[in-house]
């Protein structure tokens, strides 16, 4: 399904969903950019509130007719595709991705992280569904707030909306970087991208995204 949708920056552009879970992420996302609650989403769009409610909360899959009704009531419009649909890797089932060593210190598997990263290099075309859906607490402070920021990354690299649970990622209280000498840290915080910056997080792009040139792609 695309759901294209109006934005203040850009008179429209396109949010296309590959499971019909993602549906309630996006129907709660049209209606609070549309500044309505529930109850008045159900009026203008005869759709009761209780099933508002349940397909936002992800109980139940809607029928096509009454997702087209709710787009339809928020001023946008709904196109149904039919495509064979193939596994796409999602950043939310790296929350695993992490162990603790001896001394307790938190240590993000960087071998997922860097396969989900060489996928998205392949098919950049998958990029929104892979962060569309909010990731389970790991447990893990420093690799939530990773997660988050690769999601955060991979939004503004391809001009996406960020996803709306990265707001609820609270940033590390204190600064987090890796292992190495003081010159190796001092290279990881000069090469780290904004979006891990800016929660605390210090890591060279190169750890996640591995260097290429285009010829890689083919």
């Amino acid at each position: 399904m695309t759901f294209p949708r109006k934005s203040a920056d850009s008179p429209l552009y396109a949010d296309t969903i590959t499971a019909m879970s993602d549906v309630a992420t996006l129907v709660k996302e049209a209606r609070e950019d549309a500044g309505l609650s529930m109850r008045a989403l159900a009026e203008r769009s005869d759709v009761s509130f209780t099933t508002i409610s349940r397909i936002e909360n992800k109980q139940i899959d809607p029928t096509f007719a009454t997702v087209q009704k709710l787009f339809a009531a928020l001023g946008q419009t709904l196109h149904l595709s039919r495509r064979r649909a193939k596994p796409v890797p999602h950043l939310a089932d790296l929350a695993d991705a992490w162990s603790a060593d001896v001394a307790g210190h938190e240590q993000p598997d960087w071998t997922r992280l860097r396969a989900f990263a060489d996928y998205l290099f392949r098919h950049p075309e998958d990029a929104q569904a892979s962060i569309l859906s909010a990731p389970a607490p790991s447990g893990s402070p420093l690799l939530d707030n990773l997660i988050a920021g690769v999601a955060e990354m991979i939004a503004d690299d391809d001009g996406l909306r960020r996803p709306a649970w990265v707001k609820r990622v609270p940033a590390l209280r204190a600064p987090w970087e890796g292992m190495g000498t003081a010159r190796m840290r001092a290279v990881a915080r000069a090469t780290t991208p904004p979006q891990l910056a800016s929660r605390n997080v210090f890591v060279s792009a190169e750890t996640i995204w591995r260097k290429r040139d285009h010829a890689d792609a083919e």
